[in-house]
């Protein structure tokens, strides 16, 4: 990968690396996630931890960034998946209007089991 970053101005071995594995080979399942990839991630960050390239190679039709994002956005089980209720919404809306868009900051000062996409999204 370092030869391909050398020919590539601003970008880093890593970002060569990430863009092929992401969107050139081809061999990555994209959309929705099926249950049975949904069961193969729990168990390998059971076996893992979050070490996403161990993981992804458990899961074996995502990406490394696909299983963290799915994790951390959906299937940690310290998240809760309940409707907001507007006590959450005002105290939402006073840590925006205090810290403007630094949705993980606000995160894990108030909402520690909310993810911080589901709290950009609101």
């Amino acid at each position: 990968w370092a030869r391909v970053a050398a020919k590539l101005p601003g970008r880093t071995n890593k970002d060569c690396r990430k863009r092929w594995i992401n969107k050139v080979c081809g061999n990555l399942k994209r959309g929705a996630w099926d249950e049975d990839e949904d069961q193969r991630l729990r168990q390998a960050v059971s076996k893992y931890g979050q070490r996403w390239t161990l993981v992804a190679s458990m899961v074996g039709s995502r990406s490394s960034d696909q299983c963290a994002k799915r994790w951390q956005h959906r299937l940690d089980p310290r998240l809760e998946h309940e409707d907001w209720t507007p006590e959450e919404d005002d105290l939402l809306l006073e840590n925006v209007q205090t810290y403007g868009r630094e949705w993980k900051f606000i995160q894990e000062e108030d909402f520690p089991t909310r993810s911080s996409n589901e709290l950009k999204n609101r």
